[in-house]
């Protein structure tokens, strides 16, 4: 049996203006790629890959080509991927010049020793490894250029479950059993130039173990990380027992006490899904138990 979801950021903005018709394309195309490639014997960790690069080159969220900016108004961009099979994963956070981090991330726990590179480090493994490297221009729109200057203009770092749109990420089982997860951002706009968040640290916004789930995480990524969400899901489920629903909501609980909004993406080893959030609305698509796409933004 397999099963996908994929989210697209959550946010606190006006449903309404949130739930535009181009987003929910996006994410249903994407979908439909996810189930194709799963359809024809890919293995979850190529399926979440392929998700989160498309969803990184689509400029409507917050990841790759259309990411928020820092302080000095680049981009850093964080990514992360994880195999259920073996925990093997890798990450990058802090780059300016791969043209996909996820694609570095994996490339980072394929052809390395190391699990997460950094800043220049990772920018350099991407040029060291062949990927394709761009100028941090590449990732600038004229959307996030304006956000940034009424950011700056306000005095505020907007969070990124603030803005209607925010990280990205991928979770799937496939057709053997295995489970996969990926997750990328572009972080805060007019963050302090160094900050990472959650998406890049295992355990926290990205996980993945086939005895327990696959998770992708959007959100305040400092209270997700206070959290240890990913881990801690998994430990509910491995040690305690509880469901993929129970574990979820309960973490999510614990963000919610540390003071932190946003949601996940969740699937089990026996194709469960679990899609919850505590802010106004999360972009999200999925297969159901039937195999048809389906995608949803509010609650």
């Amino acid at each position: 049996m397999i099963r996908l979801a994929l989210h697209g950021g959550a946010g606190d903005l006006a449903l309404g203006a949130m739930d535009q018709p181009e987003h929910r394309a996006a994410l249903l195309r994407i979908a439909e790629e996810g189930r194709r490639l799963l359809k024809d014997g890919a293995d979850a960790l190529d399926a979440v890959e392929r998700m989160v690069v498309l969803l990184e080159e689509c400029p409507l969220f917050n990841a790759g080509v259309g990411a928020v900016l820092n302080r000095d108004g680049l981009p850093e961009l964080d990514a992360a991927i994880m195999d259920g099979r073996d925990r093997r994963c890798g990450a990058v956070a802090g780059v300016m010049r791969s043209r996909s981090p996820v694609r570095l991330a994996r490339a980072a726990m394929e052809r390395s020793p190391h699990v997460l590179f950094a800043g220049a480090g990772a920018d350099q493994l991407n040029r060291d490894l062949g990927l394709e490297t761009v100028t941090p221009e590449f990732f600038v729109t004229e959307e996030r250029f304006h956000q940034l200057k009424e950011a700056h203009r306000k005095g505020v770092i907007v969070l990124d479950h603030d803005a209607a749109f925010g990280t990205v990420g991928a979770v799937a089982r496939d057709a053997r059993g295995h489970l996969a997860a990926a997750t990328s951002t572009g972080g805060l706009t007019n963050k302090h130039p160094g900050r990472v968040g959650d998406t890049p640290l295992i355990g926290a916004g990205t996980w993945a173990d086939d005895r327990s789930a696959a998770i992708s995480c959007t959100g305040t990524g400092e209270c997700f990380i206070r959290a240890c969400f990913g881990h801690d899901v998994h430990a509910r489920m491995h040690y305690a027992g509880e469901s993929l629903s129970q574990a979820c909501t309960a973490a999510l609980t614990e963000v919610q006490r540390l003071g932190g909004r946003g949601g996940c993406i969740a699937i089990d080893r026996d194709g469960h899904l679990a899609l919850p959030f505590n802010s106004r609305a999360m972009y999200r698509a999925w297969m159901d138990a039937d195999g048809d796409i389906r995608t949803a933004i509010g609650a």
